[in-house]
């Protein structure tokens, strides 16, 4: 966890319009050739299922991408990832536990946004990635960016969407909670007071979730590529399809969400698999 923050800048979408459209895409978890796996997946193969599937059928005004782009860190990842993004809709990106951008993060800085902003909400990109370490937290930067969003949103009279790599809550899944947000606590502090107009879609946990907290709705979105069982104790894979998230953001806070996923039987993960790094 750095203070020299990695994200800075503004993205605008949709000037004037009072809807807007995003997607989140997450833990693609690739490699940078096409023949690299994860688990027995074809991480490439299936990203690109669930890409062109989400830019066929989203109409999309900005994609969200909320980390673990690569496997390992390999810096032809992102490369990859761009292709696969193509050109017509504008992506924002963060960082997760596998991912390592701050050697390139020249090459992606159009991606490096903190904020996306629109007539009727504000999206802010917040970095939980903690060098060397599987758990995330947010740093004192990142925590003044929260702060500077959520006075925005009140000064604008608008919603605010928080997009985070690890989750900001506990899932009942004794593995994968002892890696979400360590000071978790301090951002629900900042965001209490426009709580009822808060959003918070995060990756990392491979699955699909969507509860409220604190009075914050809290979202969770499938990976491209294998999926964690829900409420496990100890790591375990899950036979769900890879997915993505589609979310309609609307006036007056309101939102409309679906998780689509893509099946392909010819690309599965082996569900046999005790645990990676």
């Amino acid at each position: 966890m750095s203070t020299n923050a990695l994200l800075s800048g503004d993205l605008v979408v949709a000037d004037c319009a009072d809807t807007i459209c995003l997607v989140q895409i997450t833990d693609t978890h690739l490699t940078g050739i096409e023949e690299g796996q994860l688990l027995g997946m074809n991480t490439a193969r299936s990203a690109k299922a669930v890409i062109d599937a989400a830019l066929a059928e989203a109409n999309a005004d900005c994609i969200l991408v909320t980390g673990d782009i690569a496997a390992d860190g390999q810096p032809g990842a992102y490369a990859q990832l761009l292709t696969l993004l193509g050109t017509d809709v504008p992506s924002l990106w963060l960082p997760g536990n596998h991912d390592d951008v701050s050697n390139h993060k020249d090459l992606y800085a159009s991606h490096m946004k903190r904020r996306l902003r629109a007539t009727h909400w504000d999206v802010v990109m917040l970095e939980t990635q903690v060098e060397g370490e599987v758990g995330g937290a947010l740093s004192t930067t990142e925590l003044a960016e929260l702060k500077y969003a959520v006075d925005d949103a009140q000064l604008g009279k608008k919603a605010l969407l928080v997009a985070t790599h690890h989750p900001l809550r506990r899932l009942e899944s004794a593995w994968l909670d002892e890696q979400s947000v360590k000071n978790a606590y301090e951002a629900l502090q900042i965001l209490k007071p426009i709580a009822d107009q808060t959003t918070l879609v995060s990756g990392h946990v491979h699955q699909e979730s969507d509860e409220i907290v604190n009075g914050i709705r809290m979202m969770t979105t499938p990976s491209t590529c294998v999926q964690f069982a829900p409420r496990s104790q100890n790591f375990s894979l899950d036979g769900n399809d890879p997915g993505y998230r589609r979310l309609a953001l609307y006036p007056n806070a309101r939102i409309e969400t679906q998780v689509v996923r893509i099946s392909n039987e010819e690309n599965r993960p082996l569900l046999t698999s005790s645990g990676y790094h």
